[in-house]
């Protein structure tokens, strides 16, 4: 057989030209990933070449088949398969103790082709000691399991094992026990649909290892997988939307998803179905792995596509919902929050999409991270901002039109935005606070009140009547308390003090109006009602007084002239003042 010959002149074709070329193609996108990178990148790869050769306290060279990692291993031993290597490709298998390496290999093969399924990009260890959180051994990594069931087995799994070798590199192979379970394998020899109608000459006809009939067969294949799946959608939407219509009394609403969510909906269906179809069918295991990884992509494309149409049902709705309630400041933050939000989300699929293609995004991701803190520390008063905007908005102490107090300084809201927060002055001048400053003070929403507080004293002369005193503040008690526009939290007449001149009755009470206009109007109402309350029973406001005190003029004497001026010469501070008005009369 021409795989046998091809497997005993392997060495001598170990050193082609074709695995140098693949080498140093290998070799120049490391050097181009290394140079594009950041410094933390060439740090990270440092410590880890360090930890790896920790153990052996020596540099361990790297494998030339790219077999340090299970995920190398895989990706390699599928690039032989899809070129039809059967040399390279069993250097990806452990063979050390198979007697029929060629018959080994085309059982893989055939049960690979038949039933395999390989594991995502992701979920495949690249890291050299493989994955140690999977409850096997040390040494073996699952990368895939192979359905054909035996009787006590429904289905094997595909596990690389860590073998050493004489150079003391460690490579990934495909283990022993996996080669066993195949080998014991009873495997279908009927045809498959693709060999049933796609001519032989396609099949054997291939594009860069691929058959072009296996092609053919899943482009056939995904086409019509899609048009079920998006008649499927659409008739599961036409069912739910009359269920949802029939059970709300209201028709003229309508069904609040529409209809944009029918295509990617279908889309993501199609991702899920593909790849359970293309075994049934028969899709060799090149081909399938190459297709399986378009319908990953595929499913987040499509996920990611559904979800940005659910988010723009969502906001629409909270916008709407926003406006319809006289609320304008939240939609610039939730048109703030939707653009977040979805770019978080094409992030997260990018990244995923990349890891698929079989990038290493560890570096990467790492890099972004530094790069995210750096322009946060530099955007951190911008970042304060949007949070305190995002803080206003959801804690809701004030909103537009409210009259409110803050600080020193009181007006009303006029408009809440991303970044600041603008007031209008009882001096109607206009005050820009930044959103991350007007969050954190002490704000009174004069608006929000309830009702509005009567407090006012009244002067009563002292030398009133008491008994008319008493008589007025029984009169006012019951006037409070009887008015339309009063309530029972608070009615109360007392004296609340004492002056020299006066008593201090104080009335005090709670007002049910509409606002402060119609507040100030019933507050004159009343003082004047009060006042000629007060009148009719005889009482008097307490004025206030001022006395001045007259006596006689005091008399100034300079002690150091006591004893040397005549008494008669003495004169008083108003004499002397009188004398120095008086006109000169010397020429």
């Amino acid at each position: 057989m021409q795989l046998s010959k091809s497997l005993n002149q392997y060495q001598r074709h170990a050193d082609a030209p074709s695995l140098y070329r693949r080498c140093f193609m290998m070799a120049l996108f490391a050097l181009l990933m290394v140079i594009t990178s950041v410094k933390p990148t060439a740090v990270w790869a440092a410590d880890s070449s360090k930890s790896a050769s920790s153990a052996s306290g020596t540099a361990t060279p790297q494998d030339t088949f790219g077999r340090d990692t299970p995920r190398g291993s895989v990706q390699g031993f599928i690039q032989a398969l899809a070129k039809s290597d059967w040399m390279l490709a069993s250097r990806y298998v452990d063979l050390s103790s198979t007697k029929d390496p060629s018959g080994t290999l085309e059982s893989l093969k055939s049960a690979l082709d038949s039933g395999g399924r390989i594991n995502e990009q992701l979920q495949i260890s690249n890291d050299p000691t493989g994955n140690l959180d999977d409850k096997l051994a040390p040494n073996l990594d699952k990368v895939g399991e192979i359905n054909n069931p035996t009787a006590d087995k429904k289905s094997i799994d595909i596990l690389m094992q860590r073998v050493k070798q004489s150079n003391g590199t460690n490579i990934w192979l495909i283990s022993q026990q996996t080669l066993q379970e195949v080998a014991s394998l009873s495997l279908v020899t009927q045809p498959t649909l693709v060999e049933k109608y796609i001519p032989k000459q396609w099949i054997e006809k291939d594009i860069k290892g691929y058959s072009l009939g296996h092609i053919g067969a899943v482009i056939a294949l995904m086409i019509a997988t899609y048009l079920a799946c998006l008649l499927i959608s659409q008739i599961l939407y036409m069912i739910i939307t009359r269920i949802y219509l029939a059970t709300h009394p209201d028709r003229e609403k309508q069904f609040p998803i529409d209809g944009r969510v029918v295509v990617p909906a279908a889309m993501v269906l199609t991702a899920l179905i593909i790849k359970e179809a293309m075994i049934l069918v028969g899709i060799n295991l090149v081909v399938r792995n190459m297709a399986s990884n378009l319908a990953d992509i595929l499913s987040w494309v499509s996920m990611v596509w559904l979800i940005l149409r659910i988010l723009d049902l969502i906001f629409k709705r909270a916008e709407n919902y926003a406006s319809n309630n006289h609320h304008p400041e939240r939609l610039s933050v939730l048109n703030l929050l939707r653009k977040v939000v979805k770019l978080i989300l094409i992030a997260i699929a990018t990244i995923v999409i990349l890891g698929n293609l079989g990038y290493d995004l560890t570096t990467g991701i790492a890099a972004l991270g530094i790069g995210g803190v750096a322009l946060a520390l530099g955007a951190q008063k911008t970042i304060e901002n949007l949070v305190g905007s995002v803080s206003v908005v959801a804690d809701q102490p004030v909103n537009v039109g409210d009259y409110c107090r803050f600080g020193t300084q009181e007006g009303t809201v006029e408009d809440i935005g991303i970044r600041s927060t603008r007031l209008r002055t009882t001096d109607r001048t206009v005050v820009t606070i930044p959103n991350g400053n007007f969050s954190s003070m002490s704000i009174e929403n004069v608006s929000q009140r309830d009702m509005f507080h009567f407090s006012q004293v009244f002067y009563i002369s002292r030398d009133s009547d008491i008994d008319k005193l008493r008589e007025f503040m029984e009169q006012t008690q019951i006037y409070i308390t009887n008015h339309p526009d009063t309530n029972s939290v608070w009615n109360q007449v007392r004296i609340s003090g004492t002056q020299q001149d006066a008593y201090l009755v104080e009335v005090r009470c709670y007002l049910n109006v509409k606002g402060a206009m119609d507040f100030n109007q019933k507050q004159t109402d009343m003082i004047l009602k009060i006042a000629e309350m007060m009148k009719e029973v005889g009482l008097k406001n307490a004025l206030p007084t001022s006395r001045v005190m007259m006596g006689k003029p005091i008399d100034i004497t300079y002690s150091n002239f006591a004893n040397t001026v005549p008494v008669k010469d003495k004169v008083t501070a108003s004499e002397k003042l009188a004398q120095s008005d008086k006109p000169d009369t010397k020429p």
